[in-house]
């Protein structure tokens, strides 16, 4: 898949410098191989360099790849400085890094479980946006979106009391940054999927079987919402955005 900024010929289309966090799998790698076709400069980070380098010959090299642990701010800084070398200013931010766990009620869920997930669902989202708006307030411009979860606005038993937890703590960072930032230019989205055919339903006690993965919303879907609102010009701000397969209650 060749992602040639001349696909933007006679499109009235900037294309943007773009991070994707958590772009090795699931909607992040399908956000960013997205993004890369519509002709801007991707470059992904991720735990596991080996998924990284998969989704890189997908897109035939033209996606960067680069190593990170979310959880560590020292490895976080050092993305941002390799992508300032290698790619240029910042434009977008897009955080896809989440995970889960099986056992996910309180009285199963081990303490370190839990920490876990706050530090890489939460904490890490905290570190990739500190870093990103220490690039974007100069220009007085960005966006940055974070993948959430409906579970970020219902607490839902599936989803667990860690993950839920997390994706609450993530959805009031995105709100609360978001209003501090918007006088120096600086959008943030928080977009609420709910059940998305990915490798994180692989982490159930019981997986869904093949028949629910194909009713549900696909990686695809994720990546064109994510397409839209880089697409929006910044005078448009998209605060939050839940979409969620047809049939899965919303209450």
């Amino acid at each position: 898949m060749l992602c040639p900024e001349s696909l933007f010929m006679n499109k009235s289309i900037t294309p943007k410098n773009i991070l994707v966090i958590g772009g090795g799998t699931g909607m992040g790698r399908a956000i960013a191989l997205q993004l890369c076709e519509e002709g801007n400069r991707v470059a992904i980070a991720g735990r596991r360099e080996g998924k990284l380098t998969e989704v890189a010959e997908t897109s035939l090299d033209n996606i960067k790849v680069n190593p990170v642990d979310v959880t560590d701010r020292v490895s976080v800084a050092n993305l941002f400085l390799w992508f300032d070398q290698n790619i240029g200013k910042l434009d977008v931010l897009i955080n896809a890094a989440g995970v889960n766990t099986a056992n996910r009620t309180i009285q199963d869920l081990d303490p370190s479980e839990w920490d876990k997930l706050i530090q890489i669902n939460l904490t890490g989202a905290y570190n990739c946006m500190r870093e990103a708006l220490k690039k974007m307030r100069p220009t007085q411009s960005g966006l940055i979106i974070s993948i959430n979860s409906v579970a970020g606005k219902r607490a839902i038993p599936l989803a667990g009391v860690a993950y839920n937890a997390s994706k609450f703590g993530m959805s009031a960072l995105g709100i609360s940054v978001g209003e501090e930032e918007r006088e120096n230019g600086i959008r943030i989205t928080n977009i609420y999927p709910g059940e998305v055919n990915t490798p994180i339903l692989d982490e159930r006690l019981n997986p869904p079987t093949p028949e629910h993965r194909e009713s549900i919303l696909q990686p695809s879907d994720m990546a064109d919402v994510v397409s839209t609102v880089v697409k929006l010009p910044a005078r448009a701000h998209v605060p939050e955005l839940v979409i969620k397969p047809s049939r899965q209650s919303f209450v």
